[in-house]
Parts: C-alpha cells; sequence; structure tokens
C-alpha cells in the first residue's frame, strides 16, 4: 500500500510541473525582477531610484526597498534585461527546489511525491518564481537563521539579512525575543546599523529618496489603487480603513509573541512554534495580506503540520488532511476586482494554523496520559 500510494503521489507531481508551467504562462514574467534590475541600472548611471514623491505609487517597474538591496543586482547588468530574467529565473527555480527539499525530506516516504506535487502548483511558489521577487530568499534566509539558531554568530548574518531585505518575516523579531533568542536579535540590529553605516554614505541620494518616500509607502491610498479590489463595497470598506491594517499588526505582533513564550517553555517543539510565528509574516507587514506571494511563509508549518496529521490514525487522520488541503485550496483563490481571495487567503492561513495548534494540543494531551501511571505508580512507591 505505501508503493501504491507513493506511485500515486509520482503521478500527481509529474501531473503538477506542467499545470504549474500552464499558470506561469499566463503571468507577466520577471514583472518583479524588471524592478530590482532597474534600480540597480539606475544606482550606476545616479537617475532616481525611486518615484517622485508626488507620483502614483504601485506602477510596473517601481522599486520600494532600501537601495541596498539593487546592490547585487548590478552584477546582472551587463546582459540585457530579458536575459538577465532568464538567469534570475533559473535561480528562483534552485532556490525553490532547494527550499522544496529541506521541507519535504523529513516526510514519510510514501508522502514525499504528494507533497512536492503540493509545492510545485502551489500559487504563490509559481508567483514568486515567475513574477522574480526576493520574498523565498527571505523564507530561506529565515529558516537558514532558525537552523543555526544555537550557533548564535552563524545564525546573526541570515536573520539580519532575511529582515532586512523586504521585512517580510518581520513576525520572527517578536518571536525571537520572546522564545530567548535575544543575543541573535542584538547581533542582527548591531549588524544591520554596520551596514547601513557603512554603505550609505555611497548610496546618500537614493537613500534620502527612500526616506521621504517611506510615509507614502505606510498610506493604504496607493496600495488600494494597486490591487484594485473594490467589491463588495461594505469589505472594501474595512479592508482599506486606516484601522485595518493596524489590528492585524497588533495581533500578529501579538500572536508571534505568545508563540515565542510557548517555544521558550516548550523547547522539543519550538520549530513548530516558529513556523507558526513565520506564517503570520503576511500579517505583521504592512499590507502584507494583500500580496499573494507571502504566502509562501505557510509551507513550512504545511510541512511539520502535514507530517503531525499523518501520524493519526482512522478518521482523525482523514479529517486533519481533508483540512490541510481545504487550507491549500483557499490559498490557491483567485479573481480579479474582488476581495473574497484575499479573504480565502487569511482564512486558509488561519486555518493551517488552527490544525497545527489542534495537533499540538492533541499530541500534548496523549503524551501527558501516558505519564500520569508512570507518576502515580511513583507516588504510590514513595507514599
Amino acid at each position: 500500500m505505501t508503493r501504491l500510494w507513493w506511485a500515486l503521489g509520482v503521478i500527481a507531481l509529474i501531473l503538477s510541473i506542467p499545470a504549474a508551467y500552464a499558470v506561469a504562462l499566463v503571468l507577466p514574467a520577471g514583472y518583479d525582477f524588471r524592478a530590482y534590475w532597474l534600480a540597480a541600472h539606475h544606482l550606476v548611471t545616479g537617475a532616481p531610484v525611486y518615484e517622485p514623491l508626488g507620483a502614483t505609487l504601485g506602477q510596473p517597474d517601481e522599486f520600494h526597498y532600501l537601495p541596498l538591496v539593487a546592490v547585487p543586482f548590478i552584477l546582472t547588468l551587463p546582459l540585457s534585461i530579458a536575459d538577465a530574467n532568464v538567469v534570475w529565473t533559473i535561480l528562483q527555480l534552485a532556490l525553490a527546489a532547494v527550499v522544496g527539499f529541506v521541507l519535504i525530506r523529513p516526510l514519510p516516504f510514501a508522502a514525499r511525491p504528494w507533497a512536492a506535487a503540493a509545492y510545485v502548483f502551489f500559487l504563490p511558489t509559481v508567483l514568486e518564481v515567475t513574477l522574480g521577487n526576493v520574498d523565498l530568499i527571505c523564507i530561506a534566509l529565515a529558516l537558514l537563521a532558525w537552523h543555526l539558531r544555537h550557533r548564535v554568530n552563524a545564525a546573526v548574518v541570515p536573520y539580519a539579512a532575511a529582515l532586512g531585505i523586504k521585512f517580510l518575516p518581520l513576525s520572527l523579531l517578536p518571536f525571537y525575543l520572546a522564545a530567548g533568542y535575544t543575543k541573535i536579535v542584538a547581533r542582527a540590529f548591531l549588524v544591520g546599523v554596520a551596514v547601513l553605516a557603512v554603505t550609505t554614505p555611497f548610496l546618500a541620494g537614493p537613500m534620502a529618496e527612500f526616506v521621504a518616500l517611506l510615509p507614502r509607502y505606510l498610506d493604504t491610498g496607493w496600495v488600494r489603487i494597486h490591487a484594485d479590489r473594490e467589491d463588495p463595497a461594505w469589505l472594501a470598506t474595512i479592508a482599506w480603513s486606516d484601522q485595518f491594517p493596524l489590528v492585524l499588526l497588533l495581533v500578529a505582533v501579538g500572536l508571534s509573541f505568545l508563540f515565542g513564550r510557548n517555544a521558550a517553555r516548550d523547547r522539543a517543539r519550538e520549530t513548530d512554534w516558529h513556523h507558526l510565528a513565520l506564517a503570520l509574516s503576511p500579517y505583521i507587514t504592512p499590507f502584507g495580506f494583500v500580496w499573494t506571494t507571502y504566502l509562501i511563509a505557510s509551507l513550512p508549518l504545511f510541512s511539520v503540520t502535514f507530517a503531525r496529521a499523518l501520524a493519526l490514525r482512522g478518521v482523525a487522520r482523514v479529517a486533519a488532511l481533508a483540512g490541510l488541503f481545504l487550507c491549500w485550496l483557499c490559498m490557491q483563490a483567485v479573481q480579479t476586482r474582488v476581495l473574497w481571495p484575499l479573504v480565502a487567503h487569511g482564512l486558509g492561513v488561519l486555518g493551517l494554523m488552527a490544525i497545527a495548534l489542534v495537533l499540538m494540543a492533541r499530541e500534548t494531551r496523549q503524551t501527558e496520559g501516558r505519564s500520569m501511571p508512570e507518576v502515580r505508580a511513583t507516588s504510590t512507591a514513595s507514599g
């Protein structure tokens, strides 16, 4: 039976590859990479890297990150923008393969091709690679930093880079502090300050442009125009209010901190708590709930929860796996002009987190149940 399920999973994986490719073909290839390449070109030529203060933000080819993020892309300038995008896409595919291997390898043999198929045909992954974004780099660096957490100095640079490139995994800041990894946070902060101090004199003009635009980046107006999602009207009133992103931010910070406290008390499962905090990334970053690619932050939590669901038996196993599939399906939702896909994405993340927490609580009860007879026997013997 194991080999049969494995074979069926291989078929699913084979089918997922052309399906993902078909989706990629209808997307604007290199849409985000163009912004990075052009920003690097502007750094070299001295042209303005950012949009003028009065411009409408959210237009194609805009660069929204620290000027330092554009510096590595200077290496691609000898190539045309089209050829550079091909190289970048290949690098993205290679990184996606590495991240997928790391997440899927711990799973049982028969489950691996099924997980690989879900990973390959995961819309946020397809978008990330096709558009050429840097979200996957941030997630990979965050996972590397967590892997190296017990070697503080080794974890500092990937942690600082993960949070500094795009602020995507910012939920890991309250998590690390609450989990007791304050040395990593403090040293990463010093590294970030040192890097900015060294590079800013060479990037003074672009840095001044970036700082001047910061207040506008925090305004919901440009995101609303860019997202172009106004239906239903009552939901648009909530989603595009000034309060809604703030509420999401506060909830995400609070939960990340709580998960960190739990990790400090539950070292055996601290990785699960870390992945729960990482899954909150879209909601702690300003307007992160809008960007579908941010949902790749849920992939590590999918991996550990899938493994835990497979360890169940009977109805509980079927229910957990069905729930995970529905969460995955919610994150696949696509429809322009309306806000319901964003709601579906949020329900997918919340559902995934709920399943993970329920399975962890169930595991805790079983562990305590097994230990109770032993405790009673010890108490009787000592009495």
